[in-house]
């Protein structure tokens, strides 16, 4: 916000705040360029196919050793991959409030647009023969007075060369697009000045929403993005507001172009911001008087005002001019590659009285004849790496806190990028806001294991668990299994790893990973399992880019002589009518309880489908269960046997099939470190021979079985000792062998 400020400090703010071009010491204007997203203005942004931006290049012309330029006129020019919007040719106050309008045409009024160049023109002021800039244009550009409309506090003129542009709807996302910087030209003191404007580089980037599962918030940024606490109201300066200069707070600081960091926006150190506008303990008696957003019980109301020698939050407080300069830039490494990152920041607009009419008067002033009495609403740019990635849209004054931010996503290479939030609109006149909470955050997948945090179970159970990955976005698709035995202190990987293919249910990406079945026995009670989850597989590596929830299973395998009597004498299964009908018969049920049973389409993993409570007779008990679905392939089933106490064990697999059993392997552990479990189905019953050879040939394991009819399960041990390397393991059954590749790892 600018005040009616004297001479002397209009020449010092321009020479410390506007950086667009060099000047010298006394200039009398002042030139910068910026644009609005119109599509994304009121809610906020990426840059999109088909978005619309409005350019906005300001030029402002003071009361100094000169009072006015001449033949003054802007030319820009469109960029590829943008299209002009017709008759949007217009001169507009630094308010964004419409002052003159023009034709496309060339010759019937001060403007044009070239088709055939594609490049526009805009002359402005007036001719010598008008006063106070009451009339269109010159045609060849013409005078601009410092005391012209639109006026500035009467010391200012400020007049905005605007017009509009379309994204290409054929544009791609992430593509890098260019917006030509343009140049006003003029006459001061008979020399004729060219100022050349800054041009952007804009990334179409798709718009992700925010999820709700940001871990990391504010790692990265100073104070963690809070700017930290104190009892005194100014803080000391920061070294990521580098386009501001620092100053305390007072009745007319911070001034346009610089910045303070308080708990308090106070003029005097007064808390209360129910006094009327305007008060002498309001900054430029019309700042309202707040205190900062961390940890606000209302995160839209924010905290109030503390008073001297009160600790309190401190936040960042910009008075924005016609510089688009950085208002927070902080670098970044370590960064995890093909990773979601939410960049977002607080803001609040401070001031609900900074307009300026176009005769110069302010929204205090009783003679004040503006619609628009907020003045110049904040407009801020999200950059990564100097590129503009996200707007926030103007930030009108609720006399609330606002969040803003987007969701950026590193490449395959990014480990570190420079971070800025630039000021956007221009001019003075308002654009005065609070920034506080500054956030930098990942999008954490959900990591949830189907049996947690204890797995109670009897000595040579076979157990199973899987985890299932739920992500926001679909990219966390790497995973692998890890073990401790060491209660948690530190994780070994098991070789189990692989990829996962997420689909989306409920506006979220999901897969599930299942760690092989195997036998498990007392010497493995206390170990404890867990999957962990990355983007790619440097990220698995990385202990900074994994995730695992913290979530594990942890064996608590006993030996349940006497304490788990049931016995199963039989457990078979046949088709009745397409539908699979199990039997099983069972003895010795004391302190029982029931029986879960599950289900398998590949032999691996199960899910329960029904429960049969126990009879809980010492004697002999007969059961019967029906399967309601229909049988068109091989279904595994098994019995989990529970009793009272929560302790089970689980019975051995069958197979039922329409289709008569042939001699395969179903599954196998590969990679395997010392023992292998392996699958497989039988025709009749009858003896299956083991072998592993190495790479030359040389047999290293031999074991032969009896095997029953259909499903099988055999576990090989005893591999501990074999280095590691490729294998092949052979399984014999009568004529036939079936051979398979294996990989051994320690």
């Amino acid at each position: 916000m600018k005040r009616n400020l004297p001479h002397k400090s209009f020449i010092v703010l321009f020479n410390l705040i506007c950086s667009f071009i060099a000047v010298p010491s006394l200039a009398q204007v002042e030139t910068g360029k910026s644009y609005i997203n119109v599509s994304k203005n009121t809610t906020g942004g990426t840059f999109e196919p088909g978005d619309t931006l409005e350019i906005r290049s300001a030029i402002a012309v003071g009361k100094f050793s000169a009072y006015s330029i001449s033949q003054v006129r802007y030319n820009d020019t469109i960029g590829s991959n943008f299209t002009y919007l017709p008759g949007s040719l217009k001169i507009i106050t630094n308010e964004g409030l419409t002052f003159r309008s023009y034709t496309d045409a060339a010759g019937d009024d001060q403007a044009m647009y070239d088709g055939v160049a594609n490049n526009i023109r805009i002359n402005l002021g007036a001719t010598a023969t008008i006063v106070n800039n009451t009339t269109n244009t010159a045609a060849s550009g013409g005078i601009i007075n410092y005391n012209d409309k639109p006026s500035f506090y009467g010391g200012v003129c400020i007049m905005v060369a605007s017009f509009r542009v379309i994204i290409n709807a054929s544009v791609a996302y992430n593509t890098l697009l260019n917006l030509p910087g343009g140049a006003f030209r003029y006459k001061e003191s008979g020399v004729n000045v060219t100022d050349d404007l800054k041009p952007y580089n804009i990334f179409v980037f798709a718009n992700y929403p925010s999820c709700n599962n940001y871990v990391g918030a504010n790692a990265i940024i100073e104070n963690n993005g809070t700017f930290g606490n104190g009892s005194t109201q100014n803080r000391n300066a920061s070294a990521i507001i580098p386009g501001y200069t620092f100053i305390n707070f007072s009745g007319g600081q911070p001034n346009d172009g610089y910045y303070g960091i308080a708990n308090n926006t106070s003029a005097t150190g007064a808390t209360n911001n129910l006094v009327a506008k305007p008060h002498a303990s309001r900054v430029f008696n019309i700042w309202d008087i707040i205190g900062d957003h961390t940890n606000a019980m209302s995160p839209s109301l924010g905290n109030n005002a503390v008073a001297p020698g009160t600790t309190g939050g401190y936040m960042a407080i910009v008075n924005a001019s016609y510089a688009t300069d950085p208002a927070i830039q902080q670098t970044v490494a370590n960064l995890c590659t093909n990773t979601y990152y939410d960049f977002s920041a607080w803001f609040r607009n401070i001031c609900s009285l900074c307009a300026c009419d176009s005769n110069g008067n302010g929204a205090t002033n009783s003679s004040f004849n503006g619609p628009y009495k907020p003045g110049v609403n904040p407009n801020l740019t999200f950059q990564i790496d100097g590129i503009d990635y996200y707007s926030t849209g103007e930030l009108t004054y609720s006399s609330l806190w606002e969040k803003k931010g987007f969701t950026y996503v590193t490449t395959s290479s990014q480990t570190s990028f420079t971070l800025t939030i630039r000021n956007n609109s221009p001019g003075g006149g308002g654009n005065d806001w609070a920034i506080d909470d500054v956030s930098l955050a990942t999008c954490e997948p959900n990591v949830n294991l189907n049996i947690t945090p204890v797995l109670n179970g009897c000595d040579g159970i076979q157990v199973d668990f899987n985890a299932k990955v739920t992500s926001y976005f679909p990219n966390y698709t790497y995973y692998k299994w890890q073990k401790s035995i060491d209660n948690g202190v530190t994780w070994n990987d098991t070789g189990i790893a692989g990829t996962g293919s997420p689909t989306l249910v409920s506006g979220q990406w999901v897969y599930t990973t299942v760690y092989p079945s195997f036998i498990a026995h007392t010497v493995d009670s206390g170990h404890r399992y867990r999957a962990v989850t990355a983007t790619n597989s440097s990220n698995l590596a990385n202990s900074n880019c994994a995730f695992n929830n913290n979530g594990n299973t942890m064996l608590n395998i006993m030996d349940c002589s006497g304490v788990l009597d049931v016995k199963l004498l039989a457990f078979s299964g046949r088709l009745i009518n397409k539908k699979s009908t199990l039997n099983w018969i069972s003895s010795n049920e004391n302190n029982f309880s029931h029986y879960e049973v599950e289900k398998s389409i590949d032999g691996r993993s199960f899910s329960k489908i029904g429960l049969v409570k126990g009879y809980n007779n010492n004697g002999t008990s007969v059961y019967s269960f029906v399967d309601i679905d229909d049988i068109t392939n091989n279904v595994y089933y098994r019995l989990k046997m529970v009793n009272k106490d929560g302790l089970y064990k689980y019975s051995e697999i069958i197979l039922v099939s329409n289709t008569k059993s042939t001699f395969s392997i179903s599954g196998y552990t590969n990679p395997f470190s010392n023992f292998i479990n392996i699958d497989y189905t039988l025709p009749n019953s009858g003896k299956v021979r083991f072998r592993i050879v190495d790479t030359y040939g040389k047999t290293v394991f031999m074991q032969t079985v009896n095997g029953k009819k259909d499903l099988n399960n055999n576990k090989l041990e005893n591999l501990d000792n074999l280095a590691s390397g490729i294998y092949s393991i052979t399984v014999f059954y009568e004529n036939v062998s079936i051979t398979k590749r294996i990989l051994k790892i320690n």
